[in-house]
């Protein structure tokens, strides 16, 4: 390996290394973003089903107490004897009120002690014999008379439906068995009430007996009730035998290795007051593919990017270093060819009869050619190169003008530095000298970096010209004089052999003709050359270009040109100057742009916002996305600082923000990635966004990556206040409803403020569904709970689904004639609504009855116990005839 590529090749290694740790780096950041983003997706999942299956619970245990407290009411009284129809008549009726009265009860029943129906709200069913039901058996077996039994779910008779009962056993005087009273639960309102908490396709709610057996399921594809669900290994069996009252769990609903996953949220429903002989269990699924669909296409999307970045940048890089050895190349080349030239220099310095010296610029030596050490009599080694003493050895009448002349040459205000003076020889005599020279080259400033001059003897000055072309015959490129004629004729009145290279033609063909190498310029180039050399022209200012031209069997190659102009007594321009060929060097500088670009593009076209800053705190790269996210074009890409007081308004918040930035900083200073935190940001036009925040420190930079999280946060909060709205009738449901109830009780003793409660119940609304059919039942349902909502003119005031048909109206700071008061104006605002009820006793069109509470909130009082005396008062106001309200005093009717 050749020793000066040693150092390339180590820093092209040191560049792979670097690339491959910052990809690993970037990769490693991205599996802990996706693995963070995916437990953050299931919690929610799971926050989600847990609070589905709580508002499940909260609705069915209100109803089972409802109807435990009918049971035991009825279960109190003694069955009448088969003689007494009287008492048989009396019972019948009042099953029909009860059965009216409560929601999600079918039938009402009393069974003797032989298991024979005896009364019951539903006429075909009395006479019938049960007691080969389990449900009848269990209930005649309870030791305890205060226990509910809960039966199985059972396939019907009659109909064929599937049903469960709820019994309380009837003891005698003497404290046996004496009959039984049984409600059959009515499936339709509990399956409104499971589809009612589904949000997604593929969600699944349920109903199930303690035992097992399935009792409801709402789904897209439903299932028949009847099935087995306590198997081993089921979420069902995992819950029962865990003891908790509610699990989340991730298993298959049925047994078997091909059972779909589930994410699924199970509750047991089985208050203590009630003493349930067996619970109900509920439970809402998710398939767990589709609880992660949205973030595996998110995760694909991202690792296809990030292996996309990664061949991208290898590939840059392998091109990148690619041209830089190519380059290397071409400059050892170049320094092989520049080394050539120098010697062959040296060599016509030696040759030649002219006093020939040479300057590379201020701090470098001059040196001197032997025979210019002649002219003056000197040997070889009496005048060394470093000797700047040739200005001493002027004449003193010349010194003063031959250095101006040589000063404004130098300055560029000459095109040839020329003078004929004396020079001091040797032995003290003067010489007389004919000195010539021009600036070859000059850096970027514009210092002179290249100056020849020749001292020669007057009389030579016809052979200096075949001198003077064997010297420009050893520079790369050509020397020429171009002449632009006042008629628009031009030709070359000097031009050295390498135009030939340049051009194509030779000196004397453009002696003659300055227009053909003009033909040879590409094309797309002549007007931008014609225009800089009339700039030119004008302004008599040095005219420099690159261009190309195409020459025949070479092809299209690349030129570097600069002359000064001079205007001539004639009116002619003359222009002295160099051209050079560049083709190499520019296509590699070409190669390296469109590398340089093509990476750039990459990353501003990165799904994530990126932006790249120096210890210094300056941004130096922003891609497209950081602009869009925060509102800026490229032009008004702010600075860090402006940055920062933009996202982060708020002094309070952004002193936060930046102490978490800092300490997340610090931790990268050790592994290197920036952990991911989630901070709130405003865009320039004052939007708020969610960012995900990480990033990656690579030494004193760090490279920021931004996420936007707005979406999904925007989701959960719309599934948290859907969690809190009944979404039958759009008003609030039970839960927010208790929660808004514990909190104005408290604000009201605080206060000492009343508090009032109206209970509402849709006057037979079991016959308008029996008669209209459930779609109708559910538009009454939502046009009732619209008038309650708009009879409620105070913001804070609140109407709550309560279950069922009911409703309940939340009235702080409100007395109890205030109270009654609007509850008058609520049954007159559903009257007024005028929905016809052809199966009312009470009225032909839909109407409620209302209870009404109120109280100051004190330590002897509590909201259960004033919500209990609204539910009194509305049963009272039921048992006097419906459509009114009752307040604890005689209820006040509405005709």
């Amino acid at each position: 390996m050749p020793h000066s590529l040693r150092p390339l090749l180590s820093r092209a290694r040191t560049a792979w290394w670097w690339l491959a740790g910052v990809w690993l780096a970037l990769g490693a950041l991205l599996a802990g973003f996706l693995s963070w983003d995916r437990e953050e997706v299931a919690t929610r999942e799971r926050e989600h089903l847990a609070q589905q299956v709580a508002i499940i619970h909260d609705n069915l245990a209100r109803q089972l107490t409802s109807i435990n407290a009918v049971l035991a009411r009825l279960a109190d009284e003694p069955v009448p004897a088969p003689s007494d129809p009287v008492a048989h008549q009396y019972l019948n009726a009042r099953l029909r009120a009860f059965g009216e009265a409560l929601s999600g009860v079918r039938t009402l029943s009393v069974l003797a002690a032989d298991g024979t129906v005896v009364a019951s709200d539903r006429p075909e069913l009395i006479g019938k014999n049960f007691a080969y039901r389990p449900y009848f058996q269990a209930t005649r077996d309870a030791t305890d008379p205060d226990t509910l039994i809960v039966g199985a779910p059972f396939r019907a008779v009659l109909d064929g439906g599937w049903y469960l009962m709820l019994g309380r056993a009837v003891r005698g005087p003497d404290g046996r068995f004496a009959g039984a009273v049984m409600a059959t639960l009515d499936p339709a309102p509990f399956l409104t009430l499971l589809e009612s908490v589904r949000y997604a396709p593929d969600m699944v709610t349920g109903l199930a007996h303690g035992d097992g057996v399935r009792f409801l399921m709402a789904s897209e594809l439903p299932q028949a009730p009847g099935a087995d669900l306590a198997q081993p290994g089921t979420l069902f069996s995992r819950h029962r035998d865990s003891g908790a009252s509610t699990s989340v769990l991730r298993g298959s609903l049925q047994p078997g290795d091909d059972a779909p996953q589930v994410l699924g949220a199970l509750r047991t429903i089985q208050p203590p007051e009630l003493r349930m002989d067996k619970p109900f269990i509920a439970g809402a699924v998710r398939e767990w593919s589709a609880v992660l669909e949205g973030w595996r296409t998110g995760a694909r999307w991202l690792i296809g990017a990030y292996l996309l970045l990664g061949a991208a940048a290898a590939a840059a890089l392998r091109l990148y270093q690619r041209q830089r050895f190519i380059l290397h190349q071409h400059a050892l080349a170049l320094a092989e060819q520049e080394a050539q030239l120098q010697a062959r220099w040296r060599a016509a310095m030696q040759a030649t009869t002219l006093g020939i010296w040479e300057w590379h610029g201020e701090g470098t030596p001059t040196r001197f050619s032997p025979a210019w050490k002649e002219m003056l009599g000197y040997d070889e080694g009496e005048v060394a190169d470093e000797d700047h003493g040739w200005q001493d050895r002027l004449h003193p009448d010349e010194r003063e003008q031959v250095l101006a002349l040589l000063a404004r040459h130098l300055r560029g205000e000459t095109q040839l530095y020329e003078a004929m003076h004396r020079l001091r020889r040797k032995d003290g005599s003067w010489r007389w000298v004919q000195a010539r020279g021009r600036v070859l080259a000059r850096d970027a400033q514009g210092r002179v970096t290249h100056f020849v001059g020749a001292f020669g003897d007057p009389s030579e000055q016809g052979e200096d010209r075949l001198r003077l072309d064997r010297l420009a015959a050893q520079v790369p490129g050509t020397l020429y004089q171009y002449q632009l004629e006042p008629d628009g004729s031009s030709h070359f009145p000097y031009a050295s052999a390498g135009v030939q290279d340049i051009y194509g033609f030779s000196p004397d063909e453009l002696r003659a003709n300055g227009t053909l190498a003009f033909e040879r310029i590409h094309p797309q180039d002549a007007a931008q050359v014609s225009q800089s050399i009339d700039a030119s022209a004008r302004t008599l200012q040095p005219w420099h270009d690159e261009y190309r031209v195409v020459l025949p069997g070479r092809g299209e190659r690349w030129l570097s040109g600069y002359a000064r102009p001079q205007r001539l007594a004639s009116g002619a321009l003359l222009w002295h100057g160099y051209l050079r060929d560049v083709t190499d060097a520019k296509q590699q500088a070409l190669q390296l742009q469109e590398t340089e670009r093509l990476l750039k593009h990459l990353m501003n076209e990165m799904p994530v916002g990126l932006c790249m800053v120096d210890e210094q705190g300056r941004i130096y790269f922003r891609n497209r996305r950081f602009l869009d996210y925060f509102g800026y074009t490229e032009e008004q890409a702010p600075t860090m600082r402006e940055w920062w007081r933009c996202a982060y308004p708020d002094a309070q918040y952004r002193t936060q923000v930046a102490l978490t930035w800092s300490q997340a900083r610090a931790q990268a200073r050790a592994g290197g990635d920036i952990p991911v935190h989630e901070y709130r940001t405003t865009a320039a036009d004052g939007v708020e966004r969610t960012m995900a925040i990480g990033g990656l420190v690579f030494g004193s930079h760090f490279l920021a990556t931004f996420v936007d999280r707005t979406e999904q946060q925007v989701q959960s909060e719309l599934l948290r206040k859907l969690a809190y709205m009944d979404s039958l009738t759009g008003v609030a449901n039970r839960r927010h409803f208790d929660q808004t109830l514990q909190t104005e009780w408290r604000r009201c003793q605080r206060s000492r403020q009343p508090l009032a409660l109206i209970m509402v119940d849709i006057d037979h609304f079991k016959q308008f569904n029996d008669l209209y059919g459930h779609q109708a039942g559910d538009d009454c349902m939502r046009a009732v709970a619209g008038a309650l909502r708009a009879a409620l003119a105070r913001p804070y005031d609140l109407v709550a689904r309560y279950g069922g048909e009911e409703f309940v109206c939340l009235l702080p700071e409100c007395d109890l004639a205030g109270a009654r008061a609007k509850g008058q104006a609520l049954c007159e605002a559903v009257r007024a609504l005028a929905i016809t009820h052809g199966g009312s006793a009470v009225a032909g069109v839909v109407t409620i009855s209302a209870g009404v509470a109120s109280q100051v909130p004190g330590e002897d009082g509590t909201p259960e116990a004033l919500l209990a005396h609204a539910d009194t008062h509305l049963y009272r106001a039921k048992a006097a005839g419906r459509n009114r309200v009752d307040a604890g005093a005689p209820p006040l009717s509405n005709p």
